[in-house]
């Protein structure tokens, strides 16, 4: 074979893997807001937190924090979600972080350390300090008697299904999952009295994600569903003609 042959033989092999190396590598970028930061802190120290957990409550994807306490939220998605950042020996905590081309500022949370000592009194008058503020606020309307409730003890004896299936024990609320169009599968709560859809708050924050077939009971420690204006807690009346509320409170494990 001649020199010449050899020569363009090469050329044509070292062309080929080139092409071959330019289709394996990997998919293209994702914009430069998609890696919002989150920075997770000592709440009494300042100190960053290495090896937080922070997943994101609907998908369940999650990541953990660097040494300098942050990391890249860049397992959201467009949009945004509801993050639970959680560590041994803190508090766990929850939040709304958007993702969008306006929202690019590190986002900061503080992790409250958990109490080590144990009370020296032990009374039986109520057990609601033991609970979250959402969850004591949760107590204090159900003893009101204005909404619909659904306890933990409750909720953990479902712990294997999907909350769809928990709102549909719910009076004065309907369960709209379309077979066709760009939402099948999805599952959502409607309110009768209206026909139109539910408010959905997790630990407060509203959701901008209403597909109940996303939440699994095992994630929560309670349920509260509201009707109407004359009932909904003002907190989570946004308009003052809601179709109606669910509020959904995280456990804290």
């Amino acid at each position: 074979m001649s020199t010449r042959r050899r020569l363009s033989r090469c050329l044509i092999g070292v062309l080929l893997l080139a092409g071959t190396v330019r289709a394996q590598e990997a998919p293209a970028r994702l914009p430069a807001y998609r890696a919002r930061v989150l920075g997770v802190f000592d709440a009494n120290t300042g100190e960053p937190i290495e090896g937080a957990q922070v997943t994101d409550v609907l998908s369940k994807n999650s990541s953990l924090t660097t040494k300098t306490g942050t990391v890249s939220l860049v397992f959201l998605p467009d949009s945004g979600s509801i993050v639970r950042v959680q560590k041994i020996g803190y508090r766990a905590a929850t939040m709304l972080v958007k993702i969008s081309p306006t929202d690019t500022v590190p986002v900061t949370m503080l992790l409250n350390p958990v109490a080590t000592t144990l009370p020296t009194v032990v009374t039986k008058d109520s057990n609601t300090r033991s609970l979250s503020p959402g969850l004591r606020e949760m107590e204090e309307r159900r003893r009101k008697g204005f909404g619909h409730f659904v306890t933990e003890a409750e909720l953990r004896k479902n712990d294997s299904k999907r909350m769809t299936s928990i709102v549909r024990t719910l009076p004065s609320v309907n369960i709209a999952c379309p077979s066709k169009g760009t939402r099948s599968g999805e599952c959502w709560a409607v309110g009768v009295r209206r026909g139109c859809p539910v408010d959905v708050y997790i630990n407060g924050v509203i959701s901008t994600d209403n597909d109940l077939q996303k939440l699994a009971v095992s994630e929560f420690a309670g349920v509260e569903y509201y009707t109407g204006p004359a009932t909904i807690p003002i907190e989570y009346n946004k308009t003052g003609s809601s179709c109606g509320v669910l509020l959904f409170w995280l456990r804290d494990r």
